[in-house]
């Protein structure tokens, strides 16, 4: 897939994530750090998104306060709302730190 289209869906997929709202928080998870990386395959059909669970930026305070439920919640979040621009076939969230899955679409 030609590399222009690429980079339009990545940035289609972080507009999308800007609307996604950490809860409890006035912030999204792209401007927060929480994402922390997207990746797409090379035919454009798979993306695959990191999550950062811990900062190594001190002034990052809220992230301490945030509950496996609310990580979860997040998570499922983020799912959703790349499931409804229905650019990818196949949708990953993983934690940044050990590449581990956390949920996937196919």
């Amino acid at each position: 897939m030609e590399k222009g289209i690429l980079l339009n869906k990545l940035t289609r997929a972080e507009e999308a994530l800007r609307k996604v709202v950490v809860p409890g928080y006035n912030i999204d998870v792209i401007s927060s750090g929480i994402v922390s990386k997207l990746r797409i395959s090379n035919d454009g059909r798979k993306l695959a998104v990191y999550l950062n669970f811990s900062s190594k930026e001190p002034a990052c305070l809220f992230r301490r306060f945030i509950s496996d439920t609310v990580w979860s919640t997040i998570a499922e979040n983020i799912r959703d709302t790349l499931v409804n621009i229905s650019l990818f076939d196949e949708v990953l969230v993983l934690d940044d730190s050990s590449e581990s899955l956390l949920i996937q679409l196919e």
